[in-house]
C-alpha cells in the first residue's frame, strides 16, 4: 500500500504538467462599460493587418495577449481591418478582451463555464485571428477541448467563425473543427449552436508526436454579434512548446499572502514597471522600476486593503501576472 501511495505521489506532478491550455484566469479581466468610453478596447489602426496589444483603459488594462508560462498556453491576436467587415476595427471602442464574469453575464446572460473570466469579442469590424502558442502532442492519446458562445442574433452573411488546429511534423497539416464559411447562410445556419455555451472537442490520437497550434478566426460588424471563449485545453501528455523566455521561472513574488510588503525576486531580468490591479481590473498603483535587474521590495501597505490583487510585472522579456493576497 505504501509503495502504491508513493507511486501516486511521484506521478502527480507529471499528471498536472500533462495539461496545457488557457481559461483566461491568469490576467485580470475587466467589466466592460461604454459610458464615456470608461472600459472599452481601442486600437486606431484601420488600414493594415497588425498584432493587437493590451490597452490601458480608464478601468484598467484590457488584456488581448498573454505569454505562455508554465501550463498556461499563450496567445496573440491579429486584426485585419481590410476584410469585408472592416475597416473601422476597434477605432470606435468595443467590448473585446479578457472579461469578468459580471461582464459576460451582462452581455450573454450566462456565466463563464470555467472560473470567473472568459475572453469576449464583439463588433470587431474586420477579422481577428487568435493564434495560440504551439504545443507538443507527446502522449499516445492526446485530446483537445474548448468552450465557446455565439450570441443568438441575426448574423450577416459576411460574418464567420472558424476554429482549426494546425499541425507540423505531421502528415495532416490542418484539422478544421468548425467553419461557418462553408454554410450557405453562414453562422445563421447553426441555430442549435447559438445562445448557450457549446463544447468543441477533438481526438488527436492520430496526431500524437506532432506539434499542434490552435487558431480561432472571427469576423463581425455589429455590437450584437458576439463571441466568448473559455476552457481551452490540450490533454494529456502535452508539454508546452515555446521559444519565449520563461519569466515564471526567473521571477517570483513573496510572501503570499502578504501584509502589503512584497518582494520581487529577480534573477537578472531588466524590470520596467509593476502595475497592481484589483479583481475588477481597476489599476490601483503603477511603479516605475527603471530596468532594475536585482530583487526589489514594494511597500503597498498604504495602497491596498485586504483582498485579492493582480501584480503585473513588465519587462523587456514580456509581462508576467501574479495573484497576490493581502491580509
Amino acid at each position: 500500500m505504501k509503495n502504491k501511495l508513493l507511486f501516486l505521489i511521484l506521478l502527480l506532478p507529471s499528471l498536472i504538467m500533462s495539461q496545457v491550455g488557457n481559461g483566461f484566469e491568469n490576467t485580470p479581466g475587466v467589466t466592460f462599460d461604454a459610458v464615456s468610453n470608461a472600459c472599452q478596447y481601442f486600437d486606431t489602426n484601420t488600414t493594415t493587418a497588425h498584432t493587437l496589444t493590451n490597452y490601458n483603459a480608464t478601468c484598467g488594462l484590457v488584456y488581448v495577449t498573454e505569454a505562455s508560462s508554465g501550463t498556461t498556453l499563450g496567445y496573440s491576436i491579429v486584426l485585419d481591418p481590410t476584410t469585408p467587415n472592416g475597416p473601422v476595427g476597434f477605432s470606435d471602442g468595443d467590448y473585446f478582451g479578457v472579461a469578468t464574469s459580471a461582464s459576460i453575464q451582462s452581455e450573454l446572460g450566462f456565466a463563464p463555464p470555467e472560473g470567473t473570466q472568459a475572453f469576449f469579442m464583439d463588433d470587431v469590424d474586420g477579422t481577428v485571428t487568435m493564434t495560440f502558442d504551439q504545443v507538443n502532442l507527446v502522449g499516445t492519446n492526446p485530446q483537445f477541448s474548448m468552450q465557446y458562445f455565439l450570441d443568438d442574433t441575426n448574423w450577416d452573411i459576411l460574418d464567420f467563425f472558424r476554429v482549426t488546429i494546425q499541425f507540423s511534423d505531421c502528415a495532416s497539416p490542418t484539422l478544421t473543427l468548425i467553419d461557418t464559411t462553408t454554410e450557405t447562410n453562414g453562422i445563421d445556419d447553426l441555430p442549435g449552436l447559438q445562445g448557450s455555451w457549446q463544447s468543441l472537442s477533438a481526438d488527436l490520437s492520430a496526431n500524437a508526436a506532432c506539434k499542434a497550434q490552435l487558431v480561432i478566426e472571427f469576423s463581425s460588424n455589429s455590437g450584437v454579434e458576439q463571441l466568448a471563449l473559455d476552457a481551452i485545453t490540450f490533454i494529456p501528455g502535452l508539454t508546452l512548446n515555446t521559444q519565449s523566455f520563461d519569466l515564471d521561472a526567473a521571477l517570483s513574488v513573496y510572501p503570499n499572502p502578504s501584509n502589503g510588503q512584497i518582494t520581487i525576486k529577480n534573477n537578472g531580468i531588466a524590470l520596467e514597471a509593476v502595475t497592481v490591479s484589483d479583481i475588477n481590473g481597476r489599476v490601483i498603483k503603477t511603479i516605475d522600476l527603471n530596468n532594475i535587474t536585482t530583487s526589489t521590495v514594494l511597500d503597498l501597505s498604504t495602497d491596498l486593503t485586504s483582498g485579492l490583487y493582480f501584480v503585473t510585472i513588465t519587462s523587456g522579456k514580456g509581462n508576467l501576472v501574479k495573484k497576490v493576497i493581502i491580509k
